[in-house]
């Protein structure tokens, strides 16, 4: 379906966390725009993340940097969508984005600052299906007090509207109705495309796990996967997902430790490569018979396909943003916070009613989507106007903020530090390798 409303006249810029290589942050703007064009006219589409570069994952881009300074600031676009993960705080760990404390970018909200500031003026913005996180920022007021110029404002989990103090509604993650992008026969045959030989679609199970969630190093978790290969007698696909965390290398290890414990090398297999860009994962995960991860996203493309799974979030972490998330969706089985639960979760899954839970999820997603549009479409159309431009002095208490030190004096002493490594080329490259090996070898105790 599309409209005439929105359409060439209308620049729609998405604002998120689209230059790092990770599965689910450039996921965000292929499902957006296609999502999006289904549903209206032509429209003109940009990307905005915290660093400029090309998409490392999708076909999009190229991605420009968010405006450091006030002066700077200029979005070519007519309406902005802040969306993508937690990004009305900290999102990502201060090795990964590090800023001077006189950019719009210095700490917390380093998407919202500049979003906010842009609307100012005639840039009308949206903030949609976002989470946010437990954070050491006490000032959440002033966050509020900016979302509500937003033209529209919806967070991603119930846990994610108390932080806010229920001020704003929950919307489901439109990740949940990335299957609808595609005909199912285009997704198989995408996903056929990068299939090893001796796998089938459906015929398979998709493993992955990031070094971060490994405690007790990779044996423990192998043991989950050798036995998950041994109860449904299915090959293991080994898939990357958080590519900035080296998980290739991780799931290469992975494949040794499997190897001895007895899993064949002809069933413990990667996909071919290519298969790292983010529709060709989502069709690999969309046509296994069951996946086992720790990825966010990962889950939510296999509810989105109907696919088994269970997921770990971190041992003891009960009540995370994996289970926060799909609940929003009405999932509310297939995440353990005991890794040596992992089989057994993934065998208890097998038996619910997938296309079911699909059904729901697809559903709750594409209502907020869908009131997305017709919000934009509204605005476009003139039936409604958008909210009054922010004030400056707003403006200045939400960049203020920004620009505060949490209440972690760790992390701040590691950001203070971290900054000024990065003033050096070869200290920034060594310390790059030094973590790099570090995590590798942790992954190998």
């Amino acid at each position: 379906m599309t409209n005439s409303r929105v359409g060439a006249s209308t620049k729609i810029g998405f604002v998120g966390t689209f230059e790092v290589a990770n599965f689910g942050d450039c996921l965000f703007p292929v499902i957006y725009k296609l999502l999006l064009e289904q549903r209206v006219s032509d429209c003109k589409f940009s990307y905005y993340s915290p660093r400029s570069g090309m998409s490392p994952l999708g076909h999009y881009g190229p991605v420009k940097a968010l405006p450091a300074t006030l002066d700077a600031l200029e979005f070519d676009a007519d309406v902005l969508i802040q969306c993508g993960g937690e990004t009305l705080a900290l999102g990502h760990s201060p090795g990964t984005y590090n800023f001077p404390a006189s950019t719009l970018s210095a700490f917390a909200r380093m998407w919202f600052g500049p979003t906010i500031a842009a609307s100012r003026g005639d840039v009308k913005f949206y903030i949609h299906s976002v989470g946010m996180p437990t954070t050491d920022l006490k000032p959440k007021s002033v966050i509020a007090r900016g979302l509500k110029y937003a033209s529209r404002v919806s967070l991603r989990d119930e846990v994610s509207a108390s932080r806010l103090e229920n001020e704003f509604p929950v919307e489901v993650d439109p990740m949940f109705a990335m299957s609808t992008c595609l005909e199912p026969a285009q997704w198989r045959e995408k996903a056929q495309s990068f299939l090893p030989s001796g796998f089938e679609p459906g015929g398979y199970l998709c493993a992955h796990i990031s070094a971060p969630y490994l405690s007790n190093g990779l044996r423990p978790w192998c043991e989950q996967i050798a036995r998950a290969h041994e109860n449904s007698g299915l090959p293991i696909l080994l898939l990357p997902i958080c590519h900035f965390l080296w998980d290739r290398e991780t799931l290469e290890a992975a494949r040794s430790v499997l190897a001895d414990l007895g899993v064949p090398d002809s069933a413990i297999q990667f996909a071919a490569s290519g298969s790292e860009e983010v529709l060709a994962t989502a069709a690999l995960i969309g046509n296994a018979g069951g996946i086992i991860t720790t990825s966010l996203h990962a889950l939510v493309s296999a509810v989105s396909f109907g696919v088994p799974f269970a997921g770990f979030g971190g041992e003891g972490k009960v009540d995370g943003k994996h289970r926060q998330t799909l609940a929003a969706a009405g999932v509310e089985q297939g995440v353990t916070p005991q890794m040596q639960e992992l089989s057994k979760t993934l065998e208890d899954s097998m038996s619910k009613d997938h296309l079911g839970a699909r059904d729901i999820a697809k559903t709750r997603a594409l209502k907020g989507f869908d009131a997305l549009v017709t919000d934009i479409e509204d605005c476009a159309g003139g039936v409604s106007s958008a909210p009054a431009p922010v004030p400056d002095e707003l403006v200045e208490a939400v960049l203020a903020v920004d620009r505060q030190p949490t209440l972690n004096r760790v992390w701040e002493a590691k950001r203070g530090l971290l900054r000024f490594i990065k003033k050096l080329p070869a200290a920034e490259k060594a310390l790059a390798t030094r973590r790099r090996s570090r995590l590798l070898r942790d992954v190998s105790s």
